[in-house]
């Protein structure tokens, strides 16, 4: 017995599958890859997203989208994962054909033929960029770009709490720019704000990666320092010292800092150590400036 294709029913369902196809690429950010993560085919919605054309993409490697300030880490757990043929869920940042950064969650998993042979790699992405500038605006100074006092505020409670539990050892360094008021009445609060960025970027450069820079408030400084002895923080708040001294921030113009620095001792209260060190610095500034003392 003959069966009959119904040839509209067939073209109706085709049709239709098409549209579901065209609806998912135009709505959900996906790739695929061979083993070697070179793109074998996007979706519609990761052109828009990401300003390249499919023909653009084909046969590239996905570090074309790479922000190079994403730890070697991430990726290393990424292929052990996926190396294990398990899925892969993280962060990351990326940056668009014209150089935009954006944020996504990725999901990656392994993909097989009907013989179970892996044969690459299906990638979906959701956009996180304005949930980041959210969370990058919560915690930043958008002048400095440096960490905010709300943020620094956490971090030094989470600091405190596992010292007394853990008896872990950190200090901190609270610094204020030399005759500040004097510069933004001299030069115009522009070329404040300019000595403000210079000098979050001079300390931000000469800490440790580890380390909580933050904008405590005005011209106002203060870093954390996990793991680490007064030695180490008076060498550092010297070096700093200097290195604000020697730096040429305004022409003709010496800028310098004073610096009051410590350890935190158990059973201090957070105010009654950040209060410590603030009072140091206040007498570094009453005693001459431009000095550390602790």
């Amino acid at each position: 017995m003959k069966t009959i294709v119904d040839s509209t029913s067939y073209q109706k369902k085709y049709t239709e599958l098409q549209r579901l196809q065209n609806i998912i690429s135009q709505s959900v950010l996906y790739t695929t890859a061979d083993l070697n993560a070179n793109i074998t085919s996007v979706s519609k919605a990761f052109e828009k997203l990401t300003g390249y054309k499919e023909e653009e993409l084909l046969g590239k490697n996905h570090n074309i989208f790479r922000d190079p300030d994403t730890p070697q880490e991430f990726y290393s757990e990424m292929w052990k994962t996926l190396k294990e043929d398990e899925k892969f869920e993280g962060e990351l940042k990326n940056y668009t054909k014209d150089k935009m950064v954006f944020w996504i969650k990725i999901t990656i998993d392994p993909m097989f033929n009907e013989e179970g042979t892996k044969i690459g790699y299906a990638s979906y992405r959701e956009n996180i960029t304005n949930t980041k500038k959210l969370e990058y605006l919560s915690t930043h100074d958008m002048l400095t770009n440096i960490y905010n006092r709300n943020y620094f505020d956490k971090s030094l409670e989470v600091k405190i709490n596992s010292a007394q539990r853990y008896n872990h050892q950190f200090g901190l360094i609270i610094l204020d720019i030399d005759d500040f008021k004097k510069v933004n009445d001299t030069y115009g609060h522009n070329i404040g704000d300019t000595v403000l960025i210079n000098i979050a970027k001079i300390l931000k450069k000469n800490i440790r990666e580890d380390d909580i820079l933050a904008r405590w408030g005005g011209e106002e400084f203060a870093i954390l320092l996990p793991c680490t002895t007064i030695n180490d923080i008076y060498h550092l708040a010297e070096k700093l010292r200097n290195v604000i001294q020697c730096s040429s921030i305004i022409e003709d113009k010496i800028i310098t800092a004073s610096f009051g620095i410590g350890l935190y001792s158990i059973n201090e209260s957070k105010t009654e150590f950040f209060e410590k060190i603030d009072n140091l610095l206040y007498q570094a500034k009453n005693t001459g400036k431009n000095k550390v003392l602790q």
